[in-house]
């Protein structure tokens, strides 16, 4: 199992084979919260060309792997339900 302790919300992760849904596979996901069992995060995704959405996750550890941390990420009142 991975430590916890080395990600921080914010965090970048890529969805694994050992998540077993083919749709998901590949997806990179930001965290929003860490946990002991893995994340909460989302997929971000464009709902328009001013409107954007995310497609919310919980994933265990090994199906998930470490890929860096967000440069940018947008408030929750920007992108709440998909809005400005």
């Amino acid at each position: 199992m991975k430590e916890q302790l080395q990600y921080d919300p914010g965090s970048v992760f890529q969805i694994n084979e050992k998540h077993g849904r083919i749709g998901w596979i590949g997806a990179f996901v930001l965290s929003t919260e860490i946990r002991d069992w893995g994340i909460i995060g989302y997929v971000h995704s464009i709902i328009e060309h001013e409107k954007a959405g995310q497609v919310w996750i919980r994933l265990k550890w090994d199906e998930i792997d470490y890929i860096g941390e967000a440069v940018l990420v947008l408030a929750d009142k920007e992108t709440k339900n998909g809005e400005k």
